[in-house]
């Protein structure tokens, strides 16, 4: 190219080009390519002998107005809401509050009160996640880990302890189920570190100490066994998808693999709750209990149901890990139908929005958090029929869960949103030339 200085005419252009483009992050990139392309135009005017400053002139002319260009430009890379997933949102609550009122389980005003604040709180969380870059996230990797551990410890030491699980207490009624939302923590710091030349600790045993050793040893301690496999579920997988030696990545999912076998078998709850499943009538007021009456919970619902306040009362927590089997009980198996539909829907856009992504880091955030995001939503639902183990994992938005669960969907849905409307804001852009 014989212009090796930027015009001011053209530099005129690329500004008014940029002004209507709101994807601020991609200016740089736009100028770039648009000023690449004039001054081919601007090179191949002045071979035919025109003046530099008519070359000029005609280059932009021929590139195109610079408001149409830059409209163009902004439809592009215009970040974009998956609006249908606040929709799917919108509509778990709804039918998670409409199912609350015809309840009768106990302190139901109470968990009414918490779940309209959990619902109202946890949509502004979502939808200011959802308008956060979350590229942002990228260079904090290693600190959201270590913030992260450190709170895990001042729970285990300060903390509030029920059934053998550690909870932060705020005073009151108030508790947050950390542990639980550390799950997703970990996980999104993982996502980051795997990728950020900030990472240092590069050889495999320190991998495995700080990815799979270090978390399950503070679950452990925590007395959530539960969450440790579900973290180590989501990790496996980030492992199977991201990059790396296929060594490592072998050696630190067998290890994980190792670590969830060992966690499921020395936590005696759940090998109880697995034999109860395998077979139910062998202890038919013990282990299998809760899976003969949800069985004939829905049995006997019928294709219309019981009614609103048809009541179970030998059926527990009805609100949280069996609120599918009171609607199909209450509502009726076409409930149930279309509560399942709407689960396979809102996981279908899920996995298109997986698709979508092709930006590393937030292939790998998604990734990594996605399968874990819709295992609450199946796991439920198949255990209600049997059908799965019995877990204590409610239905996101559907049911009623502890507040800093809760939260910790809403978060991580946000994110998920805050990747796929950022899709479009990455990669080589494309130059249109108005006509």
């Amino acid at each position: 190219m014989k212009q090796t200085n930027t015009h001011p005419l053209i530099v005129d252009y690329l500004d008014q080009v940029c002004r209507h483009v709101r994807a601020t992050e991609m200016h740089r990139r736009i100028r770039d390519e648009l000023e690449s392309h004039l001054l081919d135009l601007m090179d191949e005017q002045m071979d035919e002998g025109v003046e530099e400053e008519e070359a000029v002139k005609q280059a932009i002319l021929q590139m195109g107005d610079s408001a149409a260009v830059g409209k163009q430009l902004h439809r592009i890379y215009k970040p974009k809401v998956e609006w249908r997933l606040l929709v799917y949102v919108v509509a778990f609550l709804a039918v998670g509050l409409f199912t609350m009122y015809g309840m009768q389980v106990s302190f139901i005003e109470f968990k009414l009160d918490s779940y309209w604040f959990y619902a109202l709180f946890g949509i502004g969380v979502m939808l200011a996640v959802t308008f956060t870059d979350y590229r942002k996230l990228l260079r904090y990797s290693l600190h959201l880990y270590m913030l992260t551990v450190g709170v895990f410890f001042l729970i285990l030491a300060y903390g509030y302890t029920m059934n053998g699980k550690t909870y932060m207490y705020l005073g009151g009624s108030i508790r947050i189920d950390f542990v639980a939302m550390s799950m997703y923590l970990f996980l999104i710091s993982v996502a980051g570190m795997l990728l950020t030349r900030t990472w240092r600790f590069r050889s495999t045993a320190s991998k495995l100490t700080v990815f799979v050793l270090l978390p399950a040893c503070l679950f452990v301690m925590a007395g959530s066994i539960m969450e440790l496999m579900l973290y180590l579920f989501g990790f496996m997988i980030l492992m199977m998808y991201t990059k790396t030696v296929r060594k490592e990545k072998l050696y630190l999912v067998i290890v994980s693999a190792i670590v969830w076998t060992a966690a499921c078998l020395l936590d005696r709850y759940t090998l109880g709750r697995v034999q109860g499943w395998v077979q139910p009538t062998q202890d038919p007021l013990g282990k299998g209990y809760e899976y003969l009456e949800a069985m004939e919970a829905i049995r006997s619902a019928g294709f219309w149901g019981r009614g609103s306040n048809a009541p179970l009362p030998r059926m527990p927590y009805l609100d949280s890990d069996f609120k599918f089997t009171y609607l199909i009980h209450s509502y009726g198996w076409i409930a149930g139908i279309l509560i399942l539909l709407a689960i396979v829907l809102f996981i279908i856009r899920l996995a298109r929005v997986v698709k979508e992504v092709d930006e590393p880091y937030g292939k790998h955030l998604i990734v990594s958090i996605v399968p874990l995001f819709s295992l609450f939503f199946v796991w439920p639902l198949l255990m209600s029929t049997g059908m799965l183990p019995i877990v204590n994992i409610e239905i996101p938005f559907l049911s009623y869960g502890n507040i800093g669960t809760a939260l910790a969907h809403f978060a991580v849905l946000g994110l998920v949103l805050s990747v796929h409307r950022h899709r479009s804001s990455i990669g080589k852009p494309h130059t249109y030339m108005a006509k």
